[in-house]
């Protein structure tokens, strides 16, 4: 049998779906065959803000989720990341064709070679999650002279100058306190690959790059954001919620959205709002050069707050039981909504609001 024999047989399996043969597991459906099936229409450029002209329309492509885990059996986890790997591949130098993108990205995922260093083993045994938003939430980059002089906590030297990063008062202690009450950390930016990461080769956690350190359980970047379809995971399309804008997935780290929260200073970039905790932006120039020493106390205890409350949640759970989602719910975009009303309307106080809000999580609307 010659070379290229060998080579056809051994790649129609995971070409399958993709190239519109019968897949092993899915034969003959349509939704698989072909890059442009699994793919979910382009929005126009107008609607894109961060789109170009001269944009890599490849490195664009957002693939429908849903289907992609049903043609080739593959977690969400392994879906998202063949969004990554494809993206990576298609802006190389030089780029392969699209096909050849795709079945390299498979067969990568299916190796469970994750450039996002996720650890779904360390994830599925946490008691709970806590994904932690990077640009204006953990840090403000900058370069200077924006801010005060000395206002850094993280160098990163550059071919030209030096990029700063200051870090958000409490952040040591959040990770530390989270690990300590069997809760694990991952870090997710909308920023692109090669700054994120470059930014956290730089920033260390006692003398450990941040990028290697064994207590994040996941670095996600942009290409892992995503779109959805109105009709996934819906029988009636009319009961879909399409999401319009890339945004971060929190079922990548828990599909049950049961032990999972979100702090986040852009509630733009997420759809999952009952597990989105939203962070005032932590913005240098303003905590560095502001003269009102109240302010500054504020962004001081912005971080340590989000501590308290996930302390408070875990309590919760050791006294009454439940998850984490239900028990953290009274501190989310959506369950403050709720215990707000609560206090305002029906005569609680903040306490009994919060929770009342625990004990009966249906009153807290499913989504905005």
């Amino acid at each position: 049998m010659s070379r290229l024999v060998l080579l056809v047989l051994l790649i129609a399996p995971v070409l399958g779906c993709a190239t519109g043969s019968s897949a092993t597991s899915t034969p003959g459906n349509p939704s698989c065959a072909g890059l442009d099936a699994l793919t979910i229409p382009a929005l126009p450029d107008w609607v894109d803000k961060y789109a170009g002209p001269n944009d890599n329309k490849e490195a664009r492509r957002f693939f429908n989720i849903s289907r992609l885990m049903t043609c080739f059996q593959l977690s969400r986890a392994q879906a998202v990341e063949l969004q990554n790997l494809y993206r990576d591949q298609v802006r190389a130098q030089p780029a392969p064709e699209p096909m050849a993108a795709f079945t390299a990205s498979l067969e990568r995922v299916r190796r469970g070679s994750f450039e996002s260093r996720l650890q779904p083993e360390k994830l599925a045994k946490a008691r709970f999650i806590v994904v932690f938003d990077l640009d204006e939430t953990l840090f403000d980059q900058y370069y200077p002279p924006q801010v005060g002089e000395g206002c850094y906590d993280v160098a990163i030297p550059l071919q030209k100058g030096v990029r700063y990063l200051k870090l958000v008062p409490g952040w040591q202690q959040a990770f530390e306190r989270i690990q300590a009450l069997n809760g694990v950390v991952v870090l997710f930016s909308a920023n692109v690959d090669t700054l994120t990461l470059e930014n956290l080769a730089h920033w260390k956690l006692n003398g450990v790059s941040l990028s290697e350190h064994p207590a994040i359980a996941g670095i996600l970047t942009n290409s892992h954001l995503v779109l959805q379809e109105k009709s996934e995971g819906v029988a009636d399309p009319r009961r879909g919620n399409p999401v319009r804008e890339p945004s971060k997935d929190l079922r990548v780290f828990d599909e049950q959205l049961r032990r999972v929260v979100i702090v986040d200073d852009n509630p733009t970039r997420l759809f999952q709002m009952r597990n989105a905790r939203i962070f005032k932006k932590f913005e240098a120039d303003t905590y560095c050069t502001s003269s009102d020493p109240a302010l500054r106390r504020a962004f001081e205890l912005a971080m340590p707050t989000v501590v308290q409350e996930i302390e408070d949640s875990v309590r919760y759970m050791d006294a009454r039981g439940g998850e984490f989602a239900d028990a953290y719910l009274p501190y989310t975009s959506l369950g403050q909504v709720t215990v707000q009303f609560l206090v305002d309307s029906g005569g609680f106080d903040r306490a009994r609001a919060i929770d009342y809000v625990r004990q009966h999580p249906e009153v807290v609307d499913p989504r905005f």
